[in-house]
């Protein structure tokens, strides 16, 4: 039997076209259902900002560029942009959901001040940065006022919902106007965002207004102090851990702790690549806080290592950190937040003369030994004027370079000095910590000469968390000092 295979008709080639045109046009329909629905998300974003007061940036510099259109040049406008500061404590301190809470209700409290005619909007997110337009021409006089009111209701306490206490933010503020310092939108917004940088170099001025002395190089620096706020929000920092060992108990006693910026385009950046800009912008008291933090909680994960092998973490203090009058109450707290004895930390000076340079530091330094803190000066040297000081406070450690060690017993002079500070240090219960080591050759003779603790390339690079724990495990230096 043959089957022969009937000719498509032209009623079913029409079929065909009917069902491909209905699915095109149900695909043409959800497409447009899911736009509509975008932009009906996206209007309610801008209508709930708009009913704080806020317009979006784009809003802010089209009203901007409009007005310098119409009055070009004679008219004047200014351009004020403030920050949020130290908005990661409050996250750190009581979550995400109830800073934004605390955030809202300053906003607030700054939409309530703003005159009728101002315009206000976020800058940029990532900084925690906002930006105020006044179009019209104002004196001098009445801007300055504004601008100290702006800052002081900014940094007003509020109170935590739920909770009987209050907090607050710091606030760095920078204005530039406009046709004085720029006559385009961008480059006003700019340069007032220069002159809140400038604020943050000088934090004891309430606010900055742009000036040209702001050269070039500061502009290159704002554009690297943005990617720092932004990393410091996307907690871009971490901390590397470079062990200290005893050579004579083949165990690790401590690590000192080493900051690292896992930069998204550019890789893990050692300190001197950004440490400069954090001290001048003031976020290097951010960093001092935030350094007890990230120990406390790498502590705790690993308690039963840490604290079985009596390990002490060192962290560097910079003058303007030491200089914080709050510095000892906020670090007694974080350890109190972590429930871990201070005695778990050594604070790491760069030099003894600091003392005696700053009074201040000094009577930091006592505060900090009295509630249980340890204490280490960095490059002590063979210094007859340290050596007599030694018993005047209680140090935990001193660190001497390798090098330095390994002449010493080549000049009769140096030689007997340093036998004069190895004796001093026993007498004290000072260790002595021989800094950058690079072989074992040096390794024998600062043990023989009565230097045990040890620390450099030659013992371990810098290591991660996970890396840290592998080593305390898997080598010869893994005993404990407790045993």
């Amino acid at each position: 039997m043959m089957i022969f295979a009937r000719e498509p008709s032209s009623s079913d080639f029409v079929f065909t076209l009917v069902i491909i045109l209905v699915v095109i046009g149900l695909g043409v329909l959800l497409f447009l259902s899911v736009r509509k629905q975008h932009k009906k998300n996206k209007a309610q974003q801008n209508d709930e900002k708009a009913t704080m007061g806020m317009v979006s940036l784009k809003s802010l510099e089209e009203s901007l560029d409009e007005f310098i259109r119409v009055y070009h040049l004679s008219k004047e406008a200014t351009a004020i942009i403030f920050s949020l500061e130290n908005a990661n404590e409050i996250v750190a301190s009581f979550g995400a959901k109830t800073e934004e809470k605390i955030r809202n209700s300053v906003l607030q409290n700054v939409i309530q001040v703003l005159p009728k005619a101002a315009i206000f909007s976020e800058y940029q997110a990532s900084n925690d940065t906002y930006v105020i337009l006044l179009r019209g021409n104002l004196p001098q006089n009445r801007l300055q006022s504004f601008a100290s009111y702006i800052v002081d209701t900014v940094e007003r306490p509020v109170p935590i919902p739920g909770m009987d206490v209050q907090t607050s933010y710091s606030c760095y503020l920078g204005m530039a106007f406009y046709p004085a310092h720029a006559i385009i939108t961008k480059e006003l917004l700019n340069k007032a965002d220069l002159a809140l940088y400038m604020n943050s170099k000088n934090p004891n001025k309430k606010f900055m207004v742009y000036s040209t002395s702001f050269d070039t190089s500061e502009q290159a620096n704002l554009t690297y102090y943005n990617e720092i706020k932004s990393a410091i929000k996307n907690e871009e920092f971490t901390l590397y851990y470079q062990p200290i060992i005893d050579y004579s108990k083949k165990s690790v006693v401590g690590y000192e702790t080493l900051m690292r910026w896992n930069h998204p385009t550019l890789g893990v950046l050692p300190p001197n690549k950004f440490l400069s800009i954090l001290e001048n912008s003031g976020d290097i008291i951010w960093v001092s806080k935030w350094g007890i933090h990230s120990i406390c909680n790498f502590y705790n994960k690993n308690l039963s290592v840490f604290k079985e092998r009596g390990v002490v973490f060192t962290i560097n203090l910079t003058v303007k950190q030491l200089l914080n009058a709050s510095i000892v109450n906020d670090y007694v707290s974080i350890m109190n937040q972590y429930r871990l004895p201070p005695s778990i930390i050594c604070l790491e000076i760069e030099e003894y003369a600091l003392y005696e340079k700053y009074q201040t530091i000094g009577l930091t330094i006592n505060e900090f030994i009295k509630k249980g803190f340890k204490v280490a000066i960095d490059h002590f040297g063979l210094d007859t004027n340290n050596i007599r000081k030694l018993d005047e406070r209680k140090l935990y450690m001193i660190k001497l370079v390798a090098k330095d060690i390994v002449e010493a017993k080549d000049s009769f002079i140096n030689a007997r000095i340093f036998e004069i500070l190895v004796d001093a240090c026993k007498k004290t219960e000072t260790n002595i910590c021989a800094l950058m080591v690079e072989n074992q050759e040096d390794v024998d003779t600062i043990v023989s000469l009565g230097v045990s603790f040890e620390q450099g390339y030659f013992i371990s690079k810098p290591l991660s968390e996970d890396e840290t724990i592998e080593f305390i495990h898997n080598n010869e230096f893994s005993k404990n000092t407790n045993e």
